[in-house]
Order: C-alpha cells, then structure tokens, then sequence
C-alpha cells in the first residue's frame, strides 16, 4: 500500500512538473526599442507574477498554456500565451482626457513624474508654458503679468527649480526683473511632455536645489515615416486672444525634418469685477529640426528655435517689454549599444541669446502714467551656453549607472537710462533734462562645470536602490562693477565656488504598492541677481534690491517618503517631505546703506544667507467609475519658515487642492473641475506681504473627435466668474489708480481650440 501511495505522489508530481514550464522573455519599448524597466508580469487570474530587470528581461515559471498580462504605467496592456525566449514590445496609450497625466517612472522612483501635454483637451490657449503647470498637483503660478508667469514648486521658485529643455538646453532671462522667463521662450503647444523631479533626488540635470523640470519639445524619433503634420487653431473670448500654430514633418528612415511655428495675439482682459487688467501681447516663433540616423542605433538632431515678441504689457512691473526677442540652438547625439555593458553614449551642446528692452514710455503705444517726466529705457542681453556628455552603463545584471560631465555659462550685461524731464518735486520742466545711466548686470558672468554619477539597483523583486554624488565648480564675476557696488564691497574678484551635492533612495515596489524613502543633499551657488544686482527694483515690495558677491551656496538637506497603492478601480498615495535649508538666500533689509533720491529716503535690501526649513505634504486620489467615468482629487499643502528673520518665508502658496470629475469615449469628452485654495495666513511681514482670501474656481471642457486626424476642443473657464488673486500674484506698479491693486485672475471666459493632424 505505501508503495502504491508513492507511486501515485510521484507520478502526479511528474504530470505537475510537466505542466509548468520556465518561461523568459525581454521587454522593449514599441518605440524607440529601449528595454522596459518594472514591467509587471502576471499570470492572469493568478497571484504570480514577475518584473523585468533594467535591461527589460523577466523570468517566470507557470503552467502551460498560462496567458500571460503585460502592464506597465501609460502602456497599453498586452496579453500573450506563455512561451519560453518571448520579446514583447508595448506601445503607449493615447493621451487620458486631461490635458496632463502624471505617473511614475518605476526605473527611477516615484519621485519622479511624467507630464502629458494635450492642448486639445485643454481646450484654452497657454499664454505661456507656465499655464501647462496649472493643474499639476503641487505647483503654483507667480504672476507678474500675462507672459511672465512661472511655476512654484512648493517652497521653491526661481532659480532654486533647475528648468530646461530636452534634457539639457538652457534660457535665462535678461530681464532683472523676470519679465522673459524660461517659460516664455517656447511654443507651449510644442510641448509634449514635462517630466518633473519634486525634490534634490536626481544629479544628471545640473545643480538641483529644490526640484527639477525638464520639458521635451521634440519626438527622439519620428513616429512615422512619410509626411504629416498638424494644424491647431484657438480662439478666446475674454481677451479675444488668438492662436494659429503648425507643424509640418518629413521622414524617412535615414532623416527628417520638422518646422514649427506659431503665433499668437492676447488683448487685455477682465477679471471677475470686470475690471480691465492691462496683459496684451503678440509673439511670433519659429523652430527647424534636422535629424539624422547613421546608423540603427545611432541618433543625431539639430535644433533651431526663434521667438519674437512685442507689445508686452506686464502690469506688476514698472515698465514694459516692446521688444523680447531670443533664440536657442541645439545639437544632440546618441549612439545606443555600444558594448555589451554600455547602454548608450549622448553628447548635447547648446546656445541661446535673449534680447530685450524695457521701458516705461519709449516705443510703446500706452505710455505709463509716469512718462514723459521720466523716461526709462534699459536694454539688456543674456547669452547661455554648455553641454553635456552623459554615458550609461550596465555592469552588471540589474545595474544601471549613468555618468558624464555638464557645464553652463551665463553672461549678461545692460544699462538702464533714465532721462528725468521734469522735476519730481516741483513738477518744474527741466532743461536740460537730467541724465542718470545704471549698470544692471554690471557684464557678469557665472559659468557652472560639474561632474556626476548616479546608480540604479535593483536589490531582488521588490527592492530598488537609486543613489548619486555630484560636484560643481563654479565660477563668478562681475567684469565692469558700479562705483556704488565697489563702494559697499571694494575690489570685486572672481569668486570660486566648490558644492558637493547627493541623493539616496530606497523603494519597495509590487505591482499595486509602492514605498519609497529619499534623502538628498541638494546645492545651489547664487544667482546673478543674489551676486550682482545693485539698487534695483526686482521683488513685490518695492524696495531697491543690492546684490551680495560674498554670498554662500544654497544647500536643502530634503527627506522625502512616498507612497502609491492601486486597488481594483482606486488608486491613491502622496509624498510628505521636510527641508533643513542652509545658507538660504533671501533680501535684508539694510538701513546702513540708505540713501536720498529726489528729497525721498530709500531703503535697500541686501543678499543675505539665512537659516529656514519647511514641510509638508502632496496627496491625490482617483476612482475609476467604469470604462467611461472618472474621478480625481488631490490636496497640496507646504509650510515654511525663516528662522534667522523669524517669520514665513515670502511667497508661498497656501493649501490648495483639486477635484475632477472626467467623462470620455472614443468620439466624446466632458471634463469638470474645481479649484480649491485656502486663506494664506503665513506671510513675511518683510515682504510687505498680507494675508491672501482664499477662493474657489470651475472649469469645463468638453470636445469632439468626428474622425482619428480631427479635434474640437472647447472650455469655459472661471464658470462662475469668480474674482480672485493668487498669493503669488504681485500688484499693479506706475498704474494709475491700480497701483498697489493685486493683479486679479480672469472672469468667466469661453473658447474653442481645433486641431487636425495630416
């Protein structure tokens, strides 16, 4: 009987044995065929499951004949039968309803995001490239006027966020008093995606303080060979704003060319009130891309963008823009698979140019309210330029390592004149008229040469380690100083700046949750405004501003821990972060270098390095409904604080939050959403900030697809005309009866937005 009893375990092992099978396999993408990382492989109705390593290969052992789900965040899911040696491709999914989609990156961690741009179903036309922040969890809008808008990111602004181009090219303002931001230099509707990193947990971009932002504005490669193209136009009521842009692309396999170009015409509009706020502009741009393909793994691209601006109206800044001007030039180069161990090989070298002019009467068809008795005009230049070689590197099964050197140079320089006709105390006419001329920039120069390597690794099935070292050697000086500036800090040499900055993180990953802990070490040296600015009006509080070249670097000692659960139809998470800030650089005030003007005491601020911290949370949620309905939520939270002034930081966002109800098929969709902010009580007294109302705001789209190359988008913005400001919004300045009013949000507006591909 026991024979018999192991006769029959033994052969209903061996049928069992028989009927599993080790299945193998490799993951690509459809694209551009990269291997796929953290691809989930799971047999269906079945708990068993693998991932893919970082060369995209996968080892399962399940029965025969198992169907096996391919699924990996903004890919199609693919299911095959089971088969040993199997290589799947997957291709990405056509954009969700909203007009961005974030996910995570499983390869890096998930504190990185990927941002999806559809104009579409956005259905309003972007002023600028900021408006495609406006509805990403944990970004804000600093509003200067129409076109210079730029995100925030929680406590960080400016400088302390590393914003580029495609990986690397780079734009900075002329402008002291950042009429030209980055954000204004492109074409939003360009834009097909915004990958974000909230915090110092990456050393590849460049110097990393408090996040980075990377906008990509160009396909790798040509989806398709042939040629097409497309065609959106865009109309909006309150303003009358109008936008025309196209593309046009011809590709083979060898190479391709792709012409963009647009244009745009924003008037005036009304706020909520019905008040009129003074944001008209008109740009006109151009971009040329050449790209070529030596061989099949090797990728070589040429980039020209052109922007032209006039009629700028900004009506939080003292003058205005009637000319904003700029290019930017790129090459890149990648050569894919070089050895076994190499991934790729990328070189990237840029230049770009911004040439803007400033004035509060000269050449403008609306004159401040302060011309002609003072006429001011400054002309200023910022030329960039750098690059990078970046090599990636697989040593080892489930090692992936990047490495490479950047570096980014700055030069700007301006004069701003001042022609005073008439006497700003008697209102006497002055002849001759009095002429003042200020050295903006002073011709400073900052130029930024760094060298890093960061690593990826996956421990075992469930454990991932991310880490990395970075050093920048940075270089300043201010070549032709102002006699006040030399006064206050005598001989001006060169500065040397040596920073050493770093991340690590750990992340469990399964195929519904995800846990990560991450730290990192992120450093910023001074700006040229912090450095070299001298006696000029670039913050909301009117006073002058006095640049400091003995200023020390930045540094944000960040501890962040996220979270992402996926349920049946749910799916949530968040981050909750803290910030130790060393070195912090903020405005002083500073009585001991007051001086008279025109019978007036001015009181100046000075660079200073300060102790501060800040903390709190992101969190979102989404339900789907059915094949057809969805919901989306999420609430945004940051507190900082000065600790050397003893008050808030100054500019930062209150609590906010979104809601969002989605309806789509294939021909039809329907879009509601909420804004929510909360009253701003953590001000800086020093600012001259007060306390912000809080306030809510409704949008709905909708649109319709007739056939697979045409679009109609449309929107009603600010459904219930709702008169608001944003904290971050600064106040009429040489405006009349406006002066010192915030800057109100526009009231209700409708608009309509076609797009036809070909």
């Amino acid at each position: 009987m026991k024979q018999i009893i192991i006769t029959i375990l033994y052969l209903s092992t061996s049928i069992l044995v028989a009927q599993t099978k080790n299945i193998t396999g490799n993951v690509y993408d459809a694209t551009d065929h990269e291997p796929l990382s953290g691809v989930v492989v799971q047999a269906e109705n079945s708990k068993t499951h693998a991932i893919t390593d970082i060369n995209g290969k996968f080892r399962i052992v399940v029965p025969t004949g198992t169907l096996l789900v391919f699924s990996y965040p903004n890919y199609n899911i693919v299911k095959l039968l089971a088969k040993d040696g199997m290589t799947i491709t997957l291709s990405k999914k056509a954009v969700s309803l909203g007009e961005v989609v974030i996910k995570a990156d499983p390869l890096e961690d998930i504190t990185h995001s990927v941002v999806i741009v559809d104009g579409v179903k956005k259905g309003s036309q972007p002023r600028n490239v900021a408006d495609l922040f406006k509805d990403i969890p944990g970004f804000s809008l600093q509003k200067r006027s129409a076109t210079a808008i730029e995100p925030s990111l929680r406590a960080f602004k400016y400088e302390e966020m590393n914003i580029k181009y495609d990986g690397g090219d780079k734009m900075v303002n002329a402008c002291p008093n950042r009429m030209d931001p980055i954000t204004a230099h492109v074409i939003p509707e360009s834009v097909r995606k915004i990958e974000v990193v909230k915090g110092p947990f990456t050393v590849r971009f460049g110097q990393i303080f408090g996040g980075m932002v990377n906008m990509i504005t160009h396909q790798s490669l040509p989806d398709r060979h042939g040629l097409h193209g497309n065609f959106q136009t865009g109309y909006e009521t309150n303003g009358q704003n109008f936008v025309a842009r196209g593309d046009i692309t011809y590709a083979t396999k060898k190479w391709d060319v792709g012409i963009d170009a647009e244009h745009r015409d924003f008037g005036d509009y009304k706020d909520g009130k019905g008040d009129l706020v003074p944001a008209g502009f008109k740009t006109d741009s151009y971009s040329v891309k050449l790209g070529m393909n030596p061989a099949d793994n090797q990728r070589l691209l040429l980039n020209w963008h052109q922007k032209f601006g006039k009629d700028i109206k900004h009506a939080g800044l003292p003058m205005d823009s009637p000319k904003d001007n700029s290019y930017i030039a790129g090459l890149d180069y990648k050569i894919n698979k070089i050895a076994p161990k190499v991934k790729y090989l990328q070189f990237k070298t840029y230049v770009s140019y911004v040439d803007h002019l400033m004035t509060n009467g000269y050449l403008l068809e609306n004159p401040r309210p302060n011309y002609p008795a003072m006429d001011a005009r400054a002309p200023v230049t910022s030329d960039t330029k750098g690059g990078k070689i970046e090599v990636a590197l697989s040593p080892k099964k489930d090692w992936l390592i990047y490495t490479g050197i950047d570096e980014d140079y700055v030069h700007r320089d301006g004069t701003k004149t001042v022609i005073m006709n008439r006497n700003p105390n008697t209102g006497m006419i002055m002849n001759p008229p009095m002429i003042k001329k200020m050295k903006i920039w002073q011709n400073a120069f900052i130029n930024d040469l760094g060298l890093f390597a960061e690593a990826h690794k996956k421990l075992n099935n469930f454990y991932y380690l991310n880490f990395g070292l970075r050093t920048d050697y940075v270089t300043a000086k201010a070549q032709n100083p102002a006699a006040g500036f030399t006064a206050i800090y005598g001989n001006i040499k060169q500065k040397d700046q040596l920073v050493l900055g770093g991340n690590i993180a750990l992340k469990y990953k399964k195929p519904v949750y995800q846990l990560q802990i991450a730290f990192g070490r992120g450093t910023r040296t001074p700006s040229m405004t912090e450095r070299y600015i001298y006696r000029f009006q670039v913050g909301n509080d009117g006073h002058q501003y006095i640049g400091n070249p003995d200023l020390l670097p930045e540094i944000n000692n960040q501890i962040e821990l996220s979270i992402q659960k996926k349920w049946h139809s749910f799916k949530a998470g968040g981050d909750i972060f803290y910030s130790y800030f060393q070195n912090y650089i903020t405005p002083v005030i500073a009585p001991d270098l007051a001086i008279t003007q025109n019978g007036h005491t001015i009181v100046p601020k000075v660079f200073k390095n300060v102790e501060a911290y800040q903390y709190g949370f992101d969190t979102y949620g989404q339900y789907q409904i059915n094949d057809f309905w969805l919901i989306k939520a999420d609430i945004n939270f940051t507190k900082a604080y000065n600790l050397t002034l003893k008050e808030p930081l100054a500019q930062i966002a209150p609590p906010n939050g979104h809601l969002e109800v989605k309806y789509e098929t294939n021909k039809y969709w329907l879009d509601l959403r909420g804004e929510f902010v909360a009253t701003q009580t953590d001000y800086a007294p020093s600012f001259l900030e007060t306390a912000t109302p809080g306030h809510q705001s409704y949008d709905f789209r909708a649109g319709w697809r007739p056939t697979k190359d045409l679009s109609l988008g449309g929107a009603i913005t600010n459904l219930t005309n709702e008169t608001y400001y944003n904290h971050l919004n600064f106040s009429f300045v040489n405006a009349g009866s406006l002066n010192g009013q915030r800057i109100y949000e526009p009231g209700r507006s409708f608009s309509l937005y076609l797009k036809y591909k070909f």
